[in-house]
């Protein structure tokens, strides 16, 4: 079991090498300008910015450098198309460099371009001036706005692969860097490292995920077993059906329904059972004494999780349960004079709960993503909530920073369902 377990941590780290992958793969595609954030962040007037400020972050954040150790490219190809600082250079290169153009062609246009601008600005004709630079947005008006001898044609012969090695000069390996030295970068709303900033929502986070999850699973394993042993009474039917109808309701609508009508005296003194939704923020108090400060006002973010996954979690047990006391096993207790129920806490339960613990550990990774619905709802500053404003003002340092830690901790849960299978059922034996 122990070599086992030191197998799966060692996977561990090729997962998150592939998820860093995707992480960064994905912040190459997105179609905010990082350099322009972050001169936003530093307070510049980016309506008026000069190309030598720009060029200055540009060579900052290393995107002068090849996207990763090595390339497999057209062999027409320069060996780092990022040197070319200008974005809409860059841009149209590549796509220059896609038609089959060579960066000597490239250039020959380049030139044929800065001549009729400079002519075109000599005449002060301003309209042609202006039409010339949109040009450029497309590949094939550009084309059409140079005549004459600069017009070449693209070349035709077949072009093989070419392997490129860049070596360690990569941006891939220095934000990889960047995540040990500074905390995936710094976030463009404040300038702080993206970890801090995640570090402190994921205690917030876990201050009511974790208690919602002890809760669920305690009270779910408790409504099995009365779910099972006493299935024909009527109270357990129609709290069967109860809990199916809050589960059947979307998350978002059964927290917006408890806050509107169980956090106000609008209705009734008795309807005001829960504080009102919004952390209270004490400056220069740590994180967890902030968390204490607030505790009452967790209370309801609790109850709406646990009330959302109650009827789940106690089903799948109910289920294990029905199906271990078909067993012949039950059948010679049962003439040994045992009740159902002892029955059960003996022998049926720890068997039942195997295939139950697929579903604890669903449940624990799927908290961290019901909390952002919640977060957002009753205003706490955790995870969900930083992923959502991160989101929408396209700080993807913090973005990527939270995607990393959420898949950790998607790993370390099943990993954590391993070992309850070893503990819960003796036979099942791991080995390498």
């Amino acid at each position: 079991m122990k070599a086992y377990l030191i197998k799966r941590l060692l996977l561990v780290f090729p997962t998150l090498v592939i998820i860093s992958l995707i992480a960064f793969a994905l912040s190459k595609v997105t179609p905010q300008d990082q350099v322009m954030g972050i001169l936003t962040m530093r307070g510049v007037d980016v309506a008026g910015i000069e190309f030598e400020t720009y060029e200055k972050v540009y060579r900052e954040l290393h995107y002068d450098e090849p996207l990763f150790y090595f390339s497999i490219v057209p062999g027409h190809y320069p060996k780092n198309l990022n040197r070319i600082t200008d974005r809409t250079e860059r841009s149209l290169s590549r796509s220059l460099l896609r038609k089959g153009y060579t960066i000597e062609q490239i250039k020959q246009l380049d030139n044929a371009y800065n001549e009729k601008r400079n002519l075109l600005s000599a005449k002060e004709d301003a309209g042609a001036l202006i039409a010339l630079e949109k040009s450029k947005l497309k590949v094939e008006n550009y084309l059409d706005q140079l005549s004459g001898e600069y017009k070449l044609k693209p070349e035709r012969k077949i072009i093989l692969p070419s392997f490129r090695w860049h070596g360690l000069q990569n941006q891939y390996h220095y934000w990889l860097g960047s995540i040990f030295s500074e905390g995936f970068g710094p976030s463009i709303t404040d300038g702080r490292p993206a970890a801090s900033k995640a570090s402190k929502a994921l205690q917030w986070t876990l201050s009511f995920t974790i208690i919602d999850l002890l809760v669920s699973i305690l009270l779910g394993i408790y409504l099995g077993i009365l779910f099972s042993v006493h299935k024909n009474r009527r109270i357990v039917k129609v709290l069967r059906q109860v809990l199916y109808v809050f589960y059947a309701m979307p998350l978002f609508w059964l927290a917006t329904i408890l806050v509107v009508y169980f956090t106000t005296d609008d209705y009734g003194s008795w309807t005001k059972l829960f504080p009102t939704v919004g952390m209270d923020i004490y400056p220069g108090e740590p994180t967890y004494r902030q968390i204490l400060y607030n505790a009452e006002k967790l209370i309801l973010p609790i109850v709406c999780l646990t009330l959302h996954s109650l009827a789940y979690i106690s089903r799948m047990v109910e289920n294990g349960i029905n199906d271990e006391l078909k067993k012949d096993y039950v059948l010679l207790a049962r003439s040994q004079g045992l009740s159902t129920m002892d029955i059960v806490k003996r022998d049926v339960l720890r068997n039942a709960m195997i295939p139950s613990i697929t579903v604890f550990v669903g449940a624990l990774a799927g908290a961290f993503s019901g909390s952002l619905v919640l977060e957002v709802i009753f205003n706490i500053p955790g995870m969900g909530r930083l992923l959502f404003n991160a989101l929408g003002v396209a700080d993807w340092n913090v973005v990527f920073c939270l995607l990393i830690i959420l898949s950790l901790i998607t790993i370390l849960a099943y990993l954590l369902g391993d070992i309850l299978y070893a503990v819960f059922n003796p036979r099942i034996k791991y080995s390498l």
